[in-house]
């Protein structure tokens, strides 16, 4: 069940009782989505920078013999690896589905998303701002530029192209893009269950951060940990709220705190 903005409180603000959760674990998993969370939203998407700070917190909780932390996105696992530049990560990409980097997807997904990318790039050339992103395994339609009524009718231009693909491509609907992607690609909620039902991972107290539609998912698969939404405000199924990627940096390092 989704929580309206002012339900969601503030974590820095309930910290002690979260950490007397973490202190009463002998491990916690950490799952970060990464656009909006450990970076902030960059003009273009090759334009993201994670700043010093977040490395140094990623770097030293993932150091600790208690701690495992997931880089999750709708990104390729090769960019997430590039722009987080650390070891003891590990990376999911495409919403946890690509998990080493030589995944392959079906033919008839590689045809149907070919199919998909040409009718939507003649299709949404009329709407200002919109642009396309290929992605190999899957495709973006970028709204961050484009004006809120340019905005509502290409996210309803690409519902009505994309019905035809039904069994064989899903579409994730994100605050600033579509996410286009093969039906096998379920999302971040089934990665996150997956992981949580390994006999290890299963008395382990659980952390998800993101700040997406995409990441309801998530939020809903770690509701017996601590869910987090990132950035500004808005009705979600996570338990708690933090400000941007610079409060993600303060709680990273009180994990490794009270993991100590």
């Amino acid at each position: 069940m989704k929580r309206s903005p002012r339900a969601i409180p503030h974590l820095l603000r309930h910290w002690q009782p979260v950490a007397a959760r973490i202190r009463a674990k002998r491990r916690v998993l950490v799952f970060l989505d990464f656009d909006g969370t450990l970076a902030a939203i960059a003009s273009r998407p090759d334009r993201v920078h994670v700043k010093p700070a977040i490395r140094r917190a990623l770097r030293g909780l993932a150091a600790h013999k208690r701690a495992a932390i997931t880089i999750i996105s709708g990104r390729r696992r090769a960019e997430l690896k590039r722009y987080v530049g650390l070891q003891k990560l590990n990376y999911l990409g495409l919403y946890g589905w690509e998990r080493n980097g030589n995944e392959r997807i079906s033919a008839a997904a590689h045809a149907a998303l070919l199919q998909a990318q040409a009718m939507l790039l003649r299709e949404l050339a009329v709407y200002p701002g919109v642009w396309m992103e290929p992605k190999q395994h899957s495709l973006s339609v970028h709204l961050l530029h484009a004006r809120p009524r340019a905005r509502q009718l290409a996210r309803r231009a690409v519902r009505a192209l994309l019905k035809p693909f039904r069994g064989t491509l899903n579409l994730f609907e994100n605050l600033r893009d579509l996410e286009v992607v093969p039906h096998r690609m379920p999302g971040k909620g089934a990665a996150v269950r997956r992981a949580l039902a390994k006999p290890a991972s299963r008395t382990a107290l659980v952390f998800f951060f993101g700040d997406d539609l995409s990441d309801e998912p998530a939020f809903a698969a770690a509701q017996r940990g601590v869910s987090v939404l990132v950035g500004k405000r808005r009705a979600s199924r996570a338990r708690f709220h933090l400000r941007g990627p610079e409060e993600v940096a303060i709680v990273l390092t009180r994990i490794k705190e009270a993991l100590e």
